[in-house]
């Protein structure tokens, strides 16, 4: 297990009671209302509550419930933007993925090494990656132990004796970042909690009032049923990823467009249909890479990055998606002879570029952008989530200087996310759980000890959700419980990806979730009934294309 962390900090069971925020909502006036509940706005949210700010975090849908569930999982610098000379972006974003997987998060963020295969004529020569890894690794001051490695042929093929032999002129092994998209941007809210920010999922921004000399207002309504009321805030945040423009345009009609959306397709297959010994970086020949990720009981392949207009609610992976893919993969490994009907399951998540729409998707700078409006609201657009800690801090010392509050050093670079830090009592060990630790910890790090309380007061939380279930019964209450969970879907695939790695478990083990969270949260046995029903339909959709 990683070492202990500094700051301990115990978050109260009501820190995210659902029914407190709102009423916190309703009641206060805040100095900063942020929109947009993705890892931009999360950590925004955070680091504003941390600095002393009052603060209103508000998502239309759940937390992480767009593009911040729906990444590579890849905590990296973008080897891929040195060519383009964007070593600014490279620098910070491999200083902050070394902050995560070593300070903030390495319950969360993982190093993963990857081989990246030199073929004649589909990738970059053996050289000029040779030296792309050189800088990388410099840039991260990479410890000895993981700096990169060059290979000829014959070592490729012996670590990955399957991938073609064709043209193949070597190339090297790596080591970039891994981690969950999702749970970072859910721990991020919990902390701008913990810390005192009032954040509620399932709140959508429908109207903002003209802006008066002290405070704003948002008229924003309860998806839940709660009505339509009014928050007061001296300073809006825009921070809503695809929906940025919308936000805008409540804003100052006639904002014109500001952003460009992508969209990145992933499959997800059964290891025993791509049985890859590692993770593996390929090229489409185009200049685009293409990465095959394994991820526990599961092996992830993606993205693509093609232009995207429609709903962004509605973006899913098409059958061009998954044939471009498996193509690219193919062309590298063509001995399981893939077809659509073997991936398990997909996912589909839009890019928010701010830059020319005359370029290629893929040659779109990454560097987020922060602008005011007239009536003084900011909006992010862009960014990576590697760097979402640093793009905060940049928005907050903004908000700071606009208050006439002297900003100081960022708290979060040197604080923990929740999971990394110790919590202020210790549970008491659980009999019977000798081999779960590990587990947990690897979604919840330290707060794994509340999964374990629960299990102390009901040790029949103990038992697996189904026959085979990589989860436990605990961890579904206490998602309801502790994570702000709404809905089954919040559970399964954001608070646990169970959906993404093991869909065939989750479809099995939807009801017994269903009933957990039913008894936790106040369902109907029809309310459980539906939501067992909408997610297993969410996981049949994800193998239709």
């Amino acid at each position: 297990m990683p070492p202990p962390a500094a700051g301990g900090c115990q978050m109260a069971e009501d820190h995210l009671s659902r029914d407190l925020q709102l009423q916190r909502l309703r009641r206060d006036t805040f100095d900063v209302a942020v929109i947009g509940g993705g890892i931009n706005g999360a950590a925004v949210a955070r680091d504003a509550a941390m600095r002393g700010l009052r603060v209103a975090l508000i998502e239309r849908g759940d937390f992480a419930g767009q593009t911040s569930s729906h990444s590579s999982k890849l905590i990296h610098g973008g080897l891929r933007y040195l060519p383009q000379g964007q070593l600014r972006l490279v620098y910070e974003a491999l200083g902050e993925r070394e902050r995560l997987s070593r300070l903030t998060a390495p319950h969360l963020v993982k190093p993963i090494p990857f081989l990246f295969p030199v073929y004649h004529g589909r990738t970059v020569s053996r050289p000029v990656l040779w030296t792309g890894l050189f800088i990388y690794d410099l840039l991260a001051r990479t410890p000895r132990e993981r700096r990169f490695k060059a290979l000829g042929p014959a070592q490729v093929s012996q670590l990955e004796p399957d991938l073609s032999t064709d043209r193949m002129r070597g190339g090297a092994i790596y080591y970039d970042g891994h981690g969950d998209d999702a749970r970072l941007t859910i721990e991020n809210a919990i902390d701008a909690a913990i810390h005192g920010a009032a954040a509620a999922n399932y709140v959508a921004l429908e109207a903002f009032d003209k802006p008066a000399a002290a405070a704003r207002g948002l008229q924003v309504r309860d998806v839940n049923g709660g009505g339509v009321f009014e928050i007061r805030a001296r300073i809006v945040v825009n921070a809503a990823g695809p929906w940025i423009d919308h936000v805008r345009q409540l804003d100052q009609s006639g904002a014109p467009p500001m952003v460009r959306l992508t969209k990145g397709v992933h499959l997800v297959f059964d290891p025993r249909r791509l049985p890859v010994r590692n993770s593996i970086v390929l090229s489409d020949g185009h200049g685009r890479i293409i990465f095959i990720i394994r991820d526990r009981g599961s092996v992830m392949v993606g993205t693509t990055d093609t232009d995207y207009a429609a709903d962004p609610a509605s973006v899913r992976a098409a059958a061009a998606d998954v044939d471009y893919l498996l193509d690219v993969v193919t062309e590298a490994l063509p001995g399981p002879g893939l077809k659509p009907q073997d991936v398990i399951a997909s996912f589909a998540g839009l890019r928010v570029l701010v830059g020319s729409p005359v370029k290629s998707p893929s040659r779109v700078p990454r560097e987020e952008t922060i602008v005011r409006s007239a009536s003084g609201m900011w909006s992010i657009a862009g960014g990576k989530l590697t760097t979402h800690r640093r793009i905060a801090e940049r928005v907050v010392d903004m908000i700071c200087r606009e208050l006439g509050r002297p900003s100081g050093p960022s708290p979060t670079l040197t604080t923990p996310l929740p999971g990394a830090r110790p919590l202020a009592h210790d549970s008491a060990r659980v009999s019977g759980l000798e081999t779960k630790p590990p587990v947990l910890w690897s979604r919840y790090g330290s707060r794994a000890a509340l999964v374990e309380d629960l299990i102390r007061r009901d040790p029949q939380l103990a038992e697996a959700l189904c026959p085979g279930c990589p989860l436990l019964a605990a961890e579904a209450v206490y998602a309801a419980r502790y994570e702000m969970a709404r809905t089954l879907e919040d559970f399964m695939v954001r608070r646990t990806a169970m959906t993404r790695q093991w869909p065939a478990q989750a479809h099995a083990a939807a009801c017994a979730a269903a009933r957990l969270m039913g008894a936790e949260l106040g369902w109907s046995p029809e309310r459980q009934t539906a939501e067992a029903e909408q997610v297993r339909s969410a996981i049949r959709a994800a193998r239709e294309f």
